[in-house]
């Protein structure tokens, strides 16, 4: 059972973060919901991480993979999974197998991440172990953790907060499901 506090305490600290939230019931209506973004934004070139892109092309969606970071550098969007959330700061947590994955979640301008509501945890303390068992995976060349809590953002010595300069100036979050939620 997902517990509906670490639910709405998620999507607080991601709205809090400059995120935005959205809810859907299932994997269906979350690539939906991804279509409806990249229509609106007027995407016109898309790339979807590989737990989520033979899904989303199977709806209809037209996303590449993330190939090469010239590639990935030229998307208008891309569509990821997290493989955790957690709920005191809204922080989305990717297990990285590799610089592409990394990449997807970092160049576009447009970043919409699909989260089960199942497995986010009070605080990112309770994903220590994990994080720290997936860096030592051996047979993996490049594993990383990435941490993303809103959209990029970055100040001056002036203090002035400009968006996305190195990382999405958008972030939609959509959190799946709620009873069982949805694993990529």
């Amino acid at each position: 059972m997902v517990s509906r506090d670490l639910v709405g305490r998620f999507a607080a600290g991601a709205v809090a973060a400059g995120a935005e939230v959205v809810r859907a019931p299932d994997l269906a209506a979350a690539l939906a919901v991804a279509a409806r973004l990249f229509a609106e934004a007027k995407v016109a070139r898309a790339l979807a991480s590989r737990p989520v892109q033979a899904e989303a092309v199977a709806s209809g969606l037209a996303v590449a993979l993330p190939e090469d970071v010239e590639a990935i550098a030229a998307a208008d969007a891309a569509l990821v999974s997290a493989d955790f959330g957690a709920a005191e700061t809204g922080t989305l947590v990717r297990l990285d197998e590799g610089d592409e994955e990394k990449l997807a979640w970092t160049l576009p301008p447009l970043c919409v991440c699909l989260l089960d509501c199942g497995r986010i945890v009070p605080d990112l303390q309770s994903l220590a172990g994990t994080m720290a068992d997936h860096l030592a995976r051996p047979g993996i060349p490049g594993p990383q953790v990435s941490l993303v809590t809103g959209p990029s953002r970055t100040a001056d010595i002036e203090n002035q907060l400009t968006i996305g300069v190195q990382g999405p100036a958008r972030l939609v979050v959509v959190l799946v499901g709620g009873k069982g939620g949805w694993r990529p």
